[in-house]
């Protein structure tokens, strides 16, 4: 048991796991289109709910932060990243997990995700890829571009068509959808320990939820 426990922690085997989790989108890179982010918590224990302590900062070791983009169509995950802190922001991981996806698939046309991601910047990274940003809006903000003509761009199609954004917006529902699936497939918390080992068991069990959809 302690060497294949030991494996979770090899480099070799990370890239394996890397390497599998890229084959997995290859047969629906031409068909995917639309990708939604979002983040949860997967336990360590089986005394910790994500949804009903995740604002408590006192519970953060009960948790393994995933962050994930997940295919509307397929439901697959398309990338994940799995922060140290358990409540960290998911906005700054956004990037990264775009970049993955648009080297993944070869299109990307609509990426709704909640106000979590709401910055100038994140509709400029998903505009430069050729997607429509559809990133739901918070009080106070300003139709100001402040450089980011798709910022500009998003807010006017929901003043001009709101029920067509919505539409395109309420898409992201099927990131949460991914994630209950993925926990109800997997109903032991993560069992490893060590920080490192853990993250790439839930690596792992992302790998198989792709296998299995497929």
């Amino acid at each position: 048991y302690k060497t294949i426990e030991r494996g979770y922690e090899d480099l070799q085997v990370k890239k394996l796991l890397e390497r599998v989790f890229a084959l997995t989108q290859e047969p629906v890179r031409d068909k995917e289109t639309v990708f939604c982010p979002d983040g949860t918590g997967l336990p360590t224990s089986i005394k910790h709910n994500w949804e009903s302590e995740r604002g408590e900062e006192k519970n953060a070791k009960g948790f393994e932060k995933m962050i994930a983009m997940v295919g509307y169509k397929y439901k697959l995950f398309s990338a994940v990243a799995f922060p140290d802190n358990p409540f960290a922001h998911e906005s700054p991981y956004f990037p990264e997990l775009l970049a993955q996806t648009a080297e993944c698939y070869d299109c990307i046309d609509v990426v709704p995700a909640d106000s979590a991601y709401l910055s100038r910047n994140n509709c400029t990274l998903i505009a430069a890829t050729g997607g429509t940003p559809r990133i739901h809006p918070k009080k106070n903000i300003t139709l100001n571009s402040k450089g980011s003509i798709a910022w500009k761009t998003m807010l006017s199609d929901l003043v001009n068509n709101p029920q067509q954004w919505l539409h395109d917006y309420h898409r992201r529902s099927i990131a949460e959808t991914s994630f209950s699936t993925l926990k109800r497939d997997n109903t032991t918390p993560l069992r490893k320990r060590l920080k490192p080992r853990r993250k790439t068991e839930a690596y792992t069990r992302t790998c198989n939820y792709n296998l299995k959809r497929l």
